[in-house]
C-alpha cells in the first residue's frame, strides 16, 4: 500500500507499512487463502465482463485482490506497492507485483498511460496529502483506456466508527464523505460517479438462527438506524436517509470514452 507520494508537493519518506499490517494478518498461508476467498466475492460484481481486460491494483498490500483475479481467469493483471516488504511477499507467492517507490509512481503511471481497462485502489487515497490527491487521480484517470473504470474505497466520514478508521493509521490524511468523493473524480475527470456503503448491511441467512453472524447484523442494524436518526435531526430526513454508513465507501467513476 502507498504510503504517500512524491507528486511534487510535500515529500515523505518510504515506510515499513508490513509493522501495521502485521496487526490483522500473520503472513499465514492459511489466512491468505482465506482473505483471497473473501474478497473474491466482492470483487466480482467490479470487474469487468472481458476476461481479458487489463486491470492494475494500486497498493495492492500483500496481494489478496491480486491472487483473486488471477483465480477468476483474468489474464492481464498487474500490482504495485510502495511497500517494499510487502511487494517481496507477492512475488514470493509468484504474484505479478513490482515494488514501486514513492518517487517513481508517477513515472510508473505515465508509463502505462492509456493501457488499463480497470484500475482500483483499496485504502490508498486516503493515504496520500490531500494537495496531492488531484495529480495522483489525474495519473490515474490518464492510465485508463477511454471507457476504463477506476474503483477506490476510502473510509467514510459518516460512519459511527469514522474517528477510528481515520486514525487507525498513523499514515492517514483524510477521510471522505460521499459528497467530497464525488467532488474530487468529477474535477479529476471522472464521470459516471456512483458512491455506495463498501460494506452493506446485508441480512444473513437464516436470521431466525441465533449465531455471531445475526448478532453481528442486529447490532449493525441498531447502531446504524441511531447514527441515521443522529443525521436525521441536523439535517434532515431527505439527506440522512441517503447516506452511506459502512466503516468505508466504495467509488466507482468511469473515464468517458
Amino acid at each position: 500500500m502507498s504510503v504517500n507520494l512524491d507528486l511534487g508537493g510535500e515529500v515523505m519518506r518510504d515506510l515499513d507499512y508490513t509493522r501495521h499490517y502485521r496487526n490483522w494478518h500473520d503472513g499465514s498461508d492459511d489466512d491468505f487463502n482465506n482473505q483471497v476467498k473473501i474478497i473474491t466475492g466482492s470483487l466480482k460484481m467490479l470487474l469487468p465482463d472481458s476476461k481479458s481486460a487489463s486491470i492494475l491494483e494500486i497498493g495492492c498490500g500483500m496481494g489478496f485482490a491480486v491472487a483473486a483475479i488471477k483465480a477468476l481467469g483474468y489474464s492481464d493483471v498487474e500490482g504495485m506497492d510502495a511497500d517494499q516488504g510487502q511487494a517481496s511477499a507477492c512475488k514470493a507467492r509468484g504474484l505479478p507485483v513490482e515494488h514501486v517507490s514513492i518517487s517513481q509512481t508517477r513515472k510508473y503511471l505515465i508509463g502505462r498511460e492509456g493501457a488499463k481497462d480497470f484500475i482500483f485502489a483499496f485504502d490508498v487515497l486516503e493515504h496520500i496529502p490531500k494537495g496531492e490527491q488531484v495529480e495522483f487521480l489525474e495519473l490515474v484517470f490518464g492510465a485508463l483506456k477511454p471507457g476504463g473504470r477506476f474503483v477506490c474505497r476510502v473510509p467514510n466520514c459518516n460512519a459511527a466508527v469514522a474517528t477510528r478508521m481515520r486514525d487507525i493509521d498513523w499514515t492517514h490524511h483524510c477521510s471522505f464523505s460521499e459528497t467530497s468523493l464525488d467532488f474530487l473524480l468529477f474535477n479529476c475527470g471522472f464521470r459516471d460517479i456512483s458512491i455506495r456503503d463498501a460494506s452493506p448491511n446485508q441480512v444473513p441467512r437464516f436470521p431466525f438462527l441465533l449465531r455471531t453472524e445475526v448478532m453481528k447484523w442486529l447490532l449493525r442494524s441498531y447502531v446504524r438506524a441511531h447514527r441515521r436518526l443522529e443525521f436525521a435531526s441536523e439535517f434532515g430526513w431527505t439527506e440522512a436517509k441517503k447516506l452511506p454508513l459502512s466503516p468505508n465507501i466504495l467509488a466507482l467513476a468511469n473515464k468517458p470514452l
